[in-house]
């Protein structure tokens, strides 16, 4: 069994830890992650709301069985934390392990955040659902689509007390990640500069193929999970911040651009994980729910 000491998480548990003087928390997420059998135990400082997402914060201890080897079991925490990251949007860290009376502390920095979550994680049920949905795509797509990545940038661009050009151009970052994996994966050619289309015939130097603009691909990439959002505004937005660092938009129509890159970005990762289930919008706040 390889225990971990975990920062950042803020979510609510399913079952009950019950306590010698008669007093219980529900504090506890059992996980079942292929052939992985998985407790994550919420601090007492969290249940009872006493901690602020403030800083660096230690709220979890996970227990994972069956793993064989501590290198195996540091992997599957440090996914596990990847995806509570997302679902959290915070940044959710291991710093200390225990395997076979082997103990490792690291020097681990992070952000507590709670703020507009992707999933409702003071509803332990959604998170464990979440979690043990996504769990075999994320593992089988996290090196070729880059996800940890991904996710670890969706969490910077939420950090805060950032200009909103600097947060914008993080989400377009994201969105470049995204299409150029998505491309790659796709075995779309790259050359002289661009992902290029494929004729019929192809032509055999892939150099002569129509070049694929940003727009393009992204259009295909978000097709590709059945998604058909309105692009234009989108780019025409991350043309003006890629190309000079500012806007002459009003704050207010650059925070309702970055929260539309926000919307997309998060249907477009649940969408490519296969998750099924509800999660909050961030245009609307979280006061409001998608169902996919």
């Amino acid at each position: 069994m390889l225990i971990a000491q975990v920062a950042n998480f803020f979510g609510q548990g399913v079952d009950r830890t019950n306590y010698e003087d008669g007093s219980w928390s529900r504090n506890v997420i059992p996980l079942k992650l292929g052939r992985y059998r998985v407790k994550i135990t919420q601090n007492d400082l969290v249940m009872s709301n006493r901690a602020k997402a403030e800083g660096f914060v230690h709220t979890s201890e996970i227990k994972i069985e069956r793993v064989r080897s501590f290198e195996e079991g540091k992997r599957v925490m440090e996914d596990l934390c990847r995806l509570l990251s997302l679902a959290a949007i915070s940044q959710v860290r291991p710093f200390s392990y225990e395997y076979s009376n082997r103990q490792n502390s690291y020097s681990v920095s992070g952000q507590s955040m709670f703020w507009r979550p992707l999933l409702d994680i003071q509803n332990g049920e959604a998170v464990q659902s979440f979690v043990e949905q996504v769990w075999p795509r994320f593992r089988k797509l996290k090196r070729s689509r880059k996800l940890p990545e991904v996710i670890e940038m969706l969490t910077v661009a939420e950090l805060p007390f950032q200009p909103l050009e600097v947060k914008l151009a993080q989400v377009f970052i994201i969105l470049e990640n995204l299409k150029g994996t998505f491309a790659r994966s796709n075995n779309i050619p790259f050359a002289k500069g661009f992902f290029r289309g494929i004729s019929f015939p192809p032509k055999a130097n892939p150099a002569k193929e129509k070049p694929l603009g940003f727009e393009q691909l992204l259009k295909n990439m978000l097709g590709e999970v059945g998604m058909k959002p309105s692009l234009r505004r989108v780019v025409g937005l991350r043309n003006e911040i890629i190309h000079f660092g500012l806007s002459r938009k009003t704050y207010e129509s650059l925070f309702k651009h970055y929260e539309t890159c926000q919307d997309l970005i998060r249907e477009y990762l649940l969408r490519l994980l296969g998750y099924h289930g509800r999660y909050w919008i961030y245009s609307k706040a979280c006061r409001e729910q998608g169902l996919l």
